[in-house]
């Protein structure tokens, strides 16, 4: 009992610490000057990103334990896709699809090739363990960065958000940077508190490490994802929501880049093949969002298809992974 304790204590943490350090980052760009969305949607998509990269570190390096620790991360890139979907059915009647412009799915599209990336890798180091993995780890780092920086020229000056435009700024900057290294404290604690929890169900029930990392750890990790998702599209920015999700699902795909550098072993080589299956998974569902966005903004088709089909595919593969 002790160990689920530990599990809602921390979940409550990043829920409550994570949504209000997103407010900060709004607040922050606005009192900084930062304008650009791209700039918005990275320091969005770096805070709700926070617990998933302590978590990871935690359990990969501390509790060495890979499987956890990367099945939180792809684990978080399904569960977002899911909370964008569910979000979506619930708030349409608000949602302008027009608003769907390719740089809204630019994310999207970079997520979709290093998600891509990450199963060559994975299927390259299961079978050739000597090879070293620092080079395609810098590959995936710099892609991240270039995108962001292609992202950055063909943005133009789009504000960050509806959310940074309708509130009041209640702090100073200075209190704002105090507050955020507070609540990121809070989170980074929480982070190691939810790993170490997770790490004792895995080994005290018969759930498997890959399972509970992507069902309990990464829905927990991404508490704030789903506050910032719920909070944009009640406001109808489909844009900003689309960005902010698959902008937070890149960034986790570069924690496992990350956590590799770090690691004495490859973890790539270490996890299980079934972590081939959770990555393929954001695959189909990035590709069917996209294929839904295509055809909601040419107005062919108004029911959620789309949408519905995504948490149908999250809900079934979750049943396979309990049985593997």
């Amino acid at each position: 009992m002790v160990m689920w304790s530990h599990f809602f204590i921390s979940a409550l943490i990043i829920f409550f610490a994570g949504s209000y350090l997103s407010d900060l980052a709004d607040e922050t760009a606005g009192l900084t000057g930062l304008s650009k969305g791209f700039i918005g949607a990275l320091i969005l998509g770096i805070i709700t990103s926070l617990p998933e990269l302590i978590g990871t570190l935690f359990a990969v390096i501390y509790k060495a334990n890979p499987d956890l620790g990367v099945g939180n991360v792809f684990g978080s890139n399904l569960f977002n896709i899911a909370i964008l979907s569910l979000a979506i059915l619930m708030f349409s009647h608000r949602i302008s699809y027009n608003d769907w412009v390719w740089r809204s799915n630019f994310s999207v599209y970079m997520s979709i090739c290093l998600s891509a990336f990450m199963i060559m890798l994975i299927g390259i180091y299961h079978t050739e363990a000597s090879i070293p993995a620092n080079w395609s780890n810098i590959g995936i780092l710099g892609f991240y960065i270039l995108g962001m920086w292609i992202y950055s020229f063909e943005n133009g000056e789009t504000k960050i958000s509806k959310i940074a435009n309708r509130k009041s700024i209640h702090h100073s900057l200075r209190l704002n940077l105090i507050l955020i290294a507070i609540f990121g404290s809070m989170v980074v604690g929480a982070g190691v508190l939810l790993a170490d929890a997770c790490n004792e169900i895995a080994h005290h029930t018969h759930m498997t490490s890959t399972f509970v990392g992507t069902l309990f750890m990464a829905a927990a990790t991404s508490l704030p994802e789903l506050v910032v998702t719920m909070r944009l599209l009640r406001m109808g920015n489909i844009g900003m929501a689309t960005g902010n999700i698959f902008g937070s699902n890149l960034i986790n795909l570069t924690i496992v880049a990350i956590v590799d550098l770090i690691y004495k072993g490859n973890v790539y080589a270490t996890i299980t093949d079934i972590q081939l299956v959770t990555v393929a998974t954001g695959i189909i569902m990035s590709g069917i969002f996209l294929l839904g966005t295509l055809i909601k903004r040419s107005r062919r088709l108004t029911i959620h298809i789309d949408n519905v089909s995504i948490l149908i595919i999250y809900v079934l593969i979750y049943l396979w992974l309990y049985g593997h």
